[in-house]
């Protein structure tokens, strides 16, 4: 039971006609640290329930004038989040079937056992923690989205690479059928009792937050010129930091990433940051190619040519489609489908310009490819001047 859900969603109101049953679950659940509020009727109820406004309400169904029935539909009409127990007699299952249809959450039977009060209560608790946390959710990336499409809609530089608010909108949509469908699992869940479907949406909406997150950063990172904040950089050091920080997405890929040939004199004047997102893309994209065949590879290795060094990330996937290839630096195409913003290799792409550089690839189809950040040693004007 999940105690923390128990002690955030404690307000509750009892329905009874019978003042002794009220009296009892009142001291009851109240010694166990809920706030109690008591009505003898169904119309009561309703005006405590309309000024009180509980977390959960337990209603006796059998009750003179309004019963516990029409007292669930009333309470479902006007606030279909909140949590209804029914309280029944012992012959009153079909009522108790019949509650459940309306969308109560439980039910309990008279005599009434503490323990199995208890279990309803922390199951009704666990279901208002579950529907705040997917209104969150829902809420957080509905904002993520305003600030995406408002960065968009501002960005002189998205315009002059001839990007078009449509082709965000289509990665947007993607990300909100994510949502969608997270949603759809944890209400299943909700509805069936089904813990594993709500792990599963749930997991599903926090991998489409994480996706218009790093959508907006990519937006961010091309929507505006940069200045790179340049110091000595040891590409040793910068190339075994990359390969560090992939690792666990290598391992759930299935994909070996290592780290090949680093000579440790080679240095280079850098925006250690910038570069180090740009070669975090470039590793990610390999190993998701990588991932598609058997005993996937992917490895960084380090070299240095005629002023300038290079930072090479070989895969051995199946190698660029002639579709990718004609998109290869254009902005929101993806050969990962849904799964991809389109805006990695551009990153890469701007990053290495706004250095003095640039990003060059080979294709081997059907036995992978490679991808080199290469860069100047030393930025232009920078040996002049020593």
């Amino acid at each position: 039971m999940n105690t923390a859900a128990t002690q955030r969603f404690n307000r509750l109101l009892v329905i009874d006609d019978e003042p002794g049953i009220r009296r009892m679950m009142s001291l009851s659940l109240a010694a166990d640290g809920y706030q109690v509020h008591t009505a003898g009727s169904g119309a009561e109820g309703l005006k405590v329930f309309a000024r009180e406004r509980p977390d959960i309400v337990l209603t006796d169904i059998k009750m003179p004038g309004m019963d516990g029935m029409e007292v669930l539909r009333r309470i479902k009409e006007h606030d279909p989040a909140t949590e209804v127990i029914v309280i029944t007699g012992h012959g009153d299952l079909d009522l108790a079937i019949r509650s459940l249809q309306l969308e109560a959450s439980d039910f309990v039977t008279k005599p009434i056992n503490d323990q199995a009060l208890a279990v309803a209560l922390a199951r009704a608790a666990e279901r208002l923690a579950l529907k705040a946390e997917l209104r969150a959710y829902t809420q957080d990336l509905e904002k993520k989205v305003a600030e995406a499409t408002a960065k968009v809609l501002a960005s002189e530089r998205l315009a002059a690479v001839g990007q078009t608010v449509s082709a965000l909108v289509h990665s947007i949509k993607n990300m909100l059928a994510g949502l969608k469908g997270g949603t759809y699992l944890v209400s299943e869940g909700l509805a069936k009792d089904r813990r594993d479907l709500v792990a599963g949406g749930l997991e599903m909406l926090q991998r489409n937050v994480g996706r218009v997150q790093e959508l907006v950063g990519d937006l961010l990172t091309i929507s505006k010129p940069r200045t790179p904040e340049r110091a000595a950089c040891a590409l040793c050091e910068l190339a075994a930091e990359a390969v560090a920080c992939m690792q666990p997405q290598a391992r759930d890929r299935g994909v070996e990433l290592v780290l090949g040939a680093v000579p440790p004199e080679i240095n280079a004047e850098l925006d250690q940051k910038m570069i180090l997102d740009a070669l975090l893309n470039l590793i990610s994209n390999g190993l998701d190619a990588a991932a598609t065949v058997s005993k996937g590879r992917v490895e960084l290795s380090v070299s240095s040519r005629g002023g300038e060094v290079c930072l090479q990330v070989a895969d051995n996937g199946p190698g660029l489609e002639p579709e990718a290839l004609a998109h290869i630096f254009e902005g929101f195409y993806s050969s990962k489908g849904a799964a991809g913003t389109g805006l990695g290799l551009m990153v890469c792409a701007k990053s290495a310009q706004e250095h003095g550089g640039r990003v060059e690839y080979d294709n081997h189809p059907g036995q992978g490819a490679v991808f080199r950040l290469v860069l100047p040693a030393r930025p232009a004007g920078a040996a002049a001047a020593t």
